[in-house]
């Protein structure tokens, strides 16, 4: 691929410090004006409540709060990392990458995210890795090493 031909990167992230890890990463070795690059986060909502149970109208309050709340802390992590693209680089330069950011829902983090580069034609998946140890990946798995066994392009792992 030339040096001007736009790319998709796809660039998977959460809450955690792996994840600006690896974004900062992107941005400081790999971030070209003429990338597209997708903004991956795979939303888990968990509501602490049984489903199926007649709720009066306080727990009812209680759940939607607690649902707002989450879709508040998606939005943010959303706008945090495409904030960065339209922000500086590493040498002060103004970047700029276009970019956009989708919450995926509804399948396991490394399923979603393969089914998302397939999508979006992705060129490159970029992760970061929590560096969990043998026996805790093996029992919780890692979808870092799901998105490396199933990706159709290469996949850069940023270890911190």
């Amino acid at each position: 691929m030339a040096e001007s031909e736009s790319r998709v990167v796809m660039i998977a992230v959460d809450a955690s410090a792996q994840a600006d890890e690896a974004f900062e990463w992107y941005l400081s070795n790999l971030a070209r004006d003429s990338d597209s690059v997708k903004v991956v986060h795979c939303a888990e909502f968990h509501l602490g409540m049984s489903v199926g149970i007649n709720y009066d109208e306080k727990q009812i309050a209680q759940i939607t709060d607690q649902v707002k709340k989450q879709q508040n802390e998606v939005d943010n992590l959303k706008s945090k990392f495409v904030d960065k693209l339209r922000g500086k680089g590493p040498n002060d330069q103004a970047l700029k990458i276009k970019g956009e950011a989708f919450i995926l829902t509804g399948k396991k983090p490394g399923e979603a995210i393969i089914e998302a580069a397939e999508t979006h034609k992705a060129n490159l998946i970029i992760c970061g890795t929590r560096g969990l140890g043998k026996i805790r990946r093996t029992f919780m798995g890692s979808v870092s090493d799901f998105i490396v066994q199933h990706a159709r392009c290469p996949v850069v792992v940023v270890r911190k």
